[in-house]
């Protein structure tokens, strides 16, 4: 054994050569990535590989973020932290939030969006006054990630601003926070002039699932966009109460076939007492969509007297009418 011992140490010191090398080899990569964000042709590129070595890049971009006469590489710095995530940098990036340069403030706030706490709040709320949207976007975005309890009226306050996207990313924060007290607040803003942020309204409005979120949603449902009209006949659905299923009766008979068939499932999907009334109503119905959405709720909801109604139609001049009904007879058949 003794004979042994300077093999092993021998092999032992290689081991540790080599992994000393290696190690050194990895930071020269990571010194010369960095130095490669001062040649902006080359900055793009680094962006996506500096991330991949993680913390082990973190010490080697912080002393960028001191370079006051370079607003890119400071920025570029800021973003690829940002990825890498690390908490402990907190600390070095908040004084940015007040840089000169719009494009640093805003990646400051974007990477504090990953690594950002509690005392990350005030200074970033302070960002929410800034000149440039995309910096408040930025800053409203950190915030909803990071900011407890208390701080709602920050978000309800924004569903004024004047940019669109901050009023959108707003009412998004304020569904996932869940923020019932905001209920009045995004009704203001179910006729928005922009159809993304009326979108989320309507989004948002259905995560509450409040009687007091019936009116707004209501008014939603006469909106120019399609997409937003179907979101709010599904939304109040959901709302559990006699009115919101008296507005899906009157819904089923809107002109707009779209609305009409959404309306019509939706009574069908919450087993409504009048599902079935209202599917036969309009199982001659001229649009396609309702004669389809009656069908399949008779399908789903009926018996033996909706069987024999459906029955006629398997010779149905229309391909879909035909294979909506043996789909819906079937169904019944399954339950008698």
């Amino acid at each position: 054994m003794k004979k042994n011992i300077p093999f092993i140490v021998l092999i032992l010191t290689v081991m540790v050569s080599v992994c000393a090398f290696a190690d050194s080899g990895k930071n020269y990569k990571i010194k010369r990535l960095v130095s490669e964000l001062y040649d902006r042709r080359k900055a793009i590129r680094v962006q996506r590989i500096l991330p991949s070595y993680g913390k082990e890049a973190v010490e080697y971009l912080l002393p960028l973020l001191k370079d006051k006469n370079n607003e890119n590489v400071r920025a570029s710095a800021l973003y690829i932290l940002g990825k890498i995530g690390d908490p402990s940098i907190e600390g070095d990036i908040i004084p940015l939030l007040s840089d000169r340069f719009q494009r640093v403030r805003k990646e400051a706030a974007k990477a504090l969006s990953a690594v950002g706490t509690k005392k990350s709040v005030e200074p970033l709320k302070g960002l929410l006054g800034d000149f440039d949207p995309n910096i408040r976007y930025a800053a409203l975005m950190a915030l909803s990630e990071i900011t407890p309890e208390g701080e709602e009226d920050t978000f309800i306050n924004a569903l004024g601003d004047y940019d669109p996207r901050v009023r959108k990313y707003a009412v998004i924060a304020l569904g996932k926070l869940e923020v019932r007290d905001a209920i009045p607040y995004l009704a203001q803003l179910v006729q928005d002039i922009d159809p993304e942020v009326r979108l989320e309204v309507a989004r948002t409005l259905g995560v509450f699932n409040a009687e007091e979120c019936l009116e707004p949603l209501i008014v939603m449902t006469r909106d120019p966009e399609p997409g937003i009209r179907m979101m709010a006949i599904e939304n109040i659905g959901d709302i559990d109460s006699p009115a919101s299923e008296d507005f899906l009766v009157t819904a089923a008979a809107s002109r707009d076939p779209r609305v009409a068939s959404t309306a019509i499932l939706t009574l069908g999907a919450r087993q409504s007492s009048k599902a079935l009334d209202v599917a036969k109503r309009f199982l001659d119905d001229e649009h396609m969509d309702v004669r389809l959405a009656s069908v399949n709720v008779l399908g789903q909801l009926g018996g033996k007297n909706e069987k024999a109604l459906l029955e006629p139609l398997l010779e149905a001049e229309s391909t879909n009418v035909r294979r909506e009904a043996r789909d819906a007879i079937q169904a019944v058949n399954s339950r008698l």
